[in-house]
């Protein structure tokens, strides 16, 4: 499934989603990748604070990726806060 992320706010629930699907609570997401249960948990709830590296280390723990395009039709992202 694919997710359009647009703001900080709607990065949170897409990679606890993807993490959820794998089956993995944040300690075993933050094991698998270096880092703490405590900073998987800043990310999936304050994801303005991630940085860019982290944010590829994630997704390519849970064989999610970027993709940039250009705007198009908008799909449903789970609890977004606002559209542009």
């Amino acid at each position: 499934m694919d997710f359009i992320v647009r703001t900080s706010g709607q990065l949170g629930p897409v990679i606890r989603q993807f993490r959820k699907q794998k089956g993995w609570s944040q300690m075993e997401l933050g094991r698998r990748i270096g880092l703490s249960q405590e900073r998987i948990s800043t990310i999936e709830n304050h994801p303005e604070r991630v940085t860019f590296d982290q944010l590829l280390t994630i997704l390519m723990a849970v064989d999610a990726e970027i993709a940039i395009a250009p705007r198009g039709t908008s799909q449903d992202v789970p609890s977004a806060k606002g559209s542009w």
